[in-house]
């Protein structure tokens, strides 16, 4: 949970949208405070006109409180987007450390069925030199080793896709390990290689 909280705020923080906006709150602040302390300006002042204009909250002091109120509502617009932008980073850092977890699960379930086809093909291709096996029978053992050595390669491709989105939208290329989301699910930054290359009958 620690280290999803770490990806969540590195996201947050590597976005040029949130800089933009904290940059943009602190030139409002600064214009605001300024617009409050001009106010007691505004009594000061030879001009009698002004000076009654001003005692009863019109001319320069109602103008100020116009701009302050401008001001007080374009900070919190600019707030309000700064929470937008943010949960919808953390949503996405979330959706791609779960996606990554489901890849890692179905690499596993590969790997598993990869294991199992090397002894498979072990055993048919003992048979085959043998003769205790046919031609058709060892083509298909080859195709289905083929078939998974394809899946684990697109897996791994997957992978890969998510680590780099997880990459540019935190801003950090070192590799995570044990990443938990709140559902109790983890995430390695690392590929995982489901099992090792199989080499069959045609390749030799």
């Amino acid at each position: 949970m620690e280290c999803l909280e770490m990806l969540m705020q590195q996201a947050i923080a590597q976005s040029s949208e949130i800089e933009a906006i904290n940059q943009q709150l602190t030139l409002t602040a600064e214009r605001q405070d300024y617009a409050e302390a001009r106010q007691w300006t505004n009594y000061l002042t030879l001009d009698p006109v002004r000076l009654v204009q001003n005692v009863l909250g019109g001319g320069d002091v109602q103008r100020d409180r116009i701009a302050i109120a401008t001001l007080e509502l374009e900070t919190a617009n600019l707030v309000r987007r700064r929470e937008e932008v943010a949960e919808a980073l953390t949503r996405d850092v979330i959706d791609l450390v779960l996606a990554h977890d489901k890849i890692l699960l179905q690499g596993r379930l590969i790997g598993s069925q990869i294991g199992t086809q090397e002894l498979r093909q072990a055993i048919q291709e003992a048979e085959y030199r043998t003769g205790q096996s046919n031609t058709d029978a060892m083509l298909q053992i080859w195709q289905r080793t083929e078939t998974l050595q394809a899946q684990c390669e697109a897996n791994q491709a997957e992978s890969l896709r998510v680590i780099r989105e997880l990459e540019v939208l935190t801003g950090d290329s070192r590799e995570f390990q044990g990443v938990t989301t709140n559902a109790g699910s983890s995430v390695a930054w690392k590929l995982y290689t489901p099992g090792p290359a199989v080499t069959t009958e045609a390749d030799r």
